[in-house]
C-alpha cells in the first residue's frame, strides 16, 4: 500500500522524525529544569526571568506641549533578576504542557498512518485516535493560556513599579476549539464508517 501511495510513507517518515524531535524537546526542559533546581552555573537563571507582561498604562516623565505623554494597552517582555524562580518553573510547565500534547497527537497521527501503510483505512481503531487528536487540540487551546493566566495573575501581584499598571488577560484560540470540534465530527464519522464496513464484512 505504501508503494501504490508514497505519499502515505512520506508523511510516515515525517512524522517519525517530528515524534523524536519532540521527546527530544521534552527530554531537553526536564534536564534544564534539574538544572536550574541544582543552581548549575550551565544555565543562566537571570536570561529565564523574562516574561511577556501586559500593561493597561505606563507613565512617561517626560511630557509634549505640557501633555502627559503614556502608553496604553500594550505587551511587553519584562526583566526582573529579582522574579521569585517559582515562575520560571511555571512557564517551563506551561511549554512542557504544550509539547507533551503536541507529542501525543504526532504519536497517533503515527499509529494512524502505520495502518494506511497496511491499507486499513476505515477500521475503528483509527477514529479513536482521532478522537484523541481532537481532545489534544482543546488541551493545547486552554490548558497553556489557563496556565499563563494564572502565572500573569501572581505577577502582577507581585510586580509593584511606579508609574506602571499591569493586567492579566485571559484569552483562548476559538479556531484551534473550532477545529477539534469539527475534528471530532470526523471522528464520529470515521467510527460510524468502520462500524458498517465490519457489519458488511461480518454479512458477507
Amino acid at each position: 500500500m505504501a508503494n501504490k501511495f508514497p505519499f502515505i510513507k512520506s508523511v510516515a517518515l515525517i512524522l517519525q522524525t517530528v515524534w523524536y524531535l519532540q521527546l527530544l524537546f521534552l527530554f531537553a526542559l526536564i534536564v534544564v529544569s534539574l538544572l536550574i533546581v541544582i543552581d548549575s552555573p550551565v544555565v543562566d537563571r537571570y536570561k529565564l526571568k523574562g516574561f511577556r507582561v501586559q500593561f493597561q498604562r505606563i507613565d512617561l516623565d517626560k511630557s509634549v506641549q505640557n501633555s502627559t505623554v503614556y502608553f496604553s494597552n500594550g505587551e511587553a517582555r519584562l526583566h526582573d533578576k529579582k522574579t521569585n524562580d517559582k515562575f520560571i518553573f511555571y512557564r517551563i510547565f506551561s511549554v512542557f504542557v504544550d509539547a507533551f500534547l503536541y507529542t501525543l497527537i504526532v504519536l497517533w497521527l503515527k499509529k494512524i498512518f502505520k495502518s494506511l501503510e497496511t491499507g486499513n483505512f476505515f477500521i475503528r481503531e483509527n477514529g479513536i485516535y482521532i478522537k484523541k487528536i481532537a481532545y489534544a487540540v482543546i488541551g493545547i487551546s486552554l490548558l497553556p493560556p489557563l496556565i499563563d493566566y494564572f502565572i500573569n495573575l501572581q505577577l502582577v501581584d507581585a510586580l509593584k513599579i511606579e508609574g506602571v499598571i499591569f493586567k492579566a488577560r485571559l484569552s483562548f484560540d476559538f479556531r484551534s476549539l473550532f477545529l477539534a470540534l469539527l475534528i471530532f465530527v470526523i471522528a464520529k464519522v470515521f467510527i460510524k464508517g468502520a462500524e458498517i464496513k465490519e457489519e458488511n464484512d461480518l454479512t458477507i
